[in-house]
């Protein structure tokens, strides 16, 4: 098999995903509620054409090169129509490019997923629908309704509320089911369904509840009777769900206070894996990759030239992962590395070097650059040569002390820092904590946002935090380690210490 089969990306059915096709994504109803499907393709695609009504840091998880096109409808607020929409969907598909249409929830819920997909077909286009997990079901499950519990509903139906009395399924037979009634985009039309619902003949007692702004920091219940539900609706905000039933009337949610949730900035396997571990402790958490790394492997030594270097030292995990994918891209032999010493600058970085079966020399109990660079002028001896490999813009003190201990070395940028301004944090989250792993991380982030208002910073390091005071005037909380522990640790130190 060639090396372009086997690099052939595949969906989930074993079929090559071929350019020019078109795939309906449900985003599900929260960070976290996207299928794994779903997920890859985002990670895949060329072109993503997205809704208003998702969470916005699944965005996050697409390529740097990825286009982005809005087309989001809210309640008379639409960004595009939906002739245009499937326009535009035509027009970037025929482009060759690998399209994802992403749709907040289920793509076929209420989300003219068919429209799009009939319309894709009638114009020659290869068309996939991935499912997403719907707001009917996720937000009054959130908000501690089950939409059939045993004795009380063993059937729910999901109606669209903005033809509220043109609605296909009358209020007559509506009334008549004894299981949840949802309504989804109903808020404006509360009124005529409660009195539509009433003239029926549906019990004026039965329980409502009407969810507004789920799965945000605004969430909000609001609980009542059928003959309430028009006032309970006049003040709620939108986006909401109204349900209607005897589920309404349950709470099956623990009210605890609710866990501080922190903003992650940093590259994306940086926020990917910080993120992960705060989820694994209870902690939510929002990914904001505002750096890109781009690799510039032309300063990496040949494989002859490689057995000149007694010592290889690394400064970040990205140094690792950029070096040994260029050593795959050229054929290089591992073995070519057999009497190399390694040093890493922190624990994360020698794991990742590990995953290639060696294990780091040296790592300094302080995970810096400076305690680095005086470790390795300690341990390294007369006569040996240095090969570091970092990012073009580095901390100069590495270099300087080799230079002041007369220790031979090459300095080789394998890489540069891309800033992305085109990830925002998102308008309806309040953070308690910000993140940032790096310097650099401070200045894209501030380069495109304002620190989020009552939230605290939380730096890896010092010279981190004083980029951050530099442009801010905070400080914040510094890592007593310079790894996702350590800030995981701060974190939950400084939590529990406002309590």
């Amino acid at each position: 098999m060639n090396g372009n089969m086997e690099n052939t990306v595949k969906d989930r059915t074993g079929t090559a995903l071929k350019p020019g096709t078109v795939y309906l994504v449900g985003a599900g109803s929260d960070d976290g509620m996207i299928t794994r499907e779903g997920l890859r393709l985002i990670r895949r695609a060329d072109c993503i054409v997205y809704d208003d009504l998702l969470d916005s840091t699944v965005l996050s998880e697409a390529g740097v090169s990825c286009e982005r096109i809005a087309v989001g409808k809210r309640y008379k607020a639409h960004k595009k129509e939906q002739e245009e929409i499937h326009r535009i969907l035509i027009d970037e598909a025929r482009q060759g490019k690998m399209v994802v249409r992403l749709k907040g929830g289920d793509p076929t819920v209420f989300g003219r997923g068919g429209e799009e997909f009939l319309a894709l077909q009638e114009a020659g286009i290869h068309c996939e629908i991935i499912p997403g997990i719907s707001s009917c079901i996720a937000a009054p499950a959130h908000m501690g309704i089950p939409v059939t519990h045993r004795g009380m509903a063993s059937s729910f139906t999901v109606v669209t509320g903005h033809g509220a009395g043109e609605t296909a399924e009358s209020f007559e037979t509506l009334a008549g089911l004894k299981g949840t009634l949802v309504f989804l985009m109903g808020l404006h039309k509360a009124g005529e369904i409660a009195e539509g619902l009433l003239k029926a003949g549906k019990d004026p007692q039965t329980p409502v509840s009407v969810l507004s702004c789920v799965f945000s920091e605004n969430e909000e219940r609001r609980d009542g009777t059928l003959a309430e539900l028009a006032g309970i609706a006049r003040n709620a905000q939108t986006p909401a769900i109204l349900v209607i039933g005897q589920t309404a009337g349950l709470h099956l949610r623990d009210r605890q206070e609710k866990a501080p949730r922190s903003l992650i900035v940093g590259t994306a396997s940086f926020t990917c894996k910080m993120a992960a571990l705060l989820h694994e402790h209870g902690l939510p958490a929002d990914e904001c990759p505002c750096i890109g790394i781009v690799p510039d492997c032309r300063q990496i030594p040949e494989a002859e030239e490689l057995s000149d270097y007694d010592w290889m030292v690394f400064t970040s995990a990205n140094g690792v992962r950029i070096f040994f994918e260029e050593m795959s891209r050229r054929k290089m032999d591992i073995r070519r590395l057999g009497r190399m010493k390694f040093a890493c600058i922190g624990p994360g970085t020698a794991a990742l070097l590990e995953e290639k079966f060696l294990y780091a020399d040296l790592v300094p109990a302080i995970y810096t650059a400076e305690a680095l660079a005086e470790e390795l002028a300690k341990t390294v001896l007369p006569g040996e040569k240095v090969l570091i490999l970092r990012a073009q813009v580095s901390n100069p003190i590495l270099t300087k002390t080799l230079e002041r201990e007369k220790i031979q070395y090459k300095d080789c940028k394998i890489y540069n820092v891309q800033y992305l301004d085109r990830f925002r944090p998102g308008e309806d989250r309040k953070y308690a904590y910000v993140v940032f792993a790096s310097a650099g991380g401070v200045r894209s982030f501030l380069s495109a946002n304002e620190m989020p208002e009552g939230a605290e910073p939380v730096c890896i390091g010092g010279s981190t935090a004083g980029e951050l005071e530099r442009l801010t005037g905070l400080r914040g909380t510094i890592a007593d380690e310079c790894t996702v522990q350590g800030i995981l640790h701060a974190i939950v130190t400084h939590h529990g210490s406002r309590k």
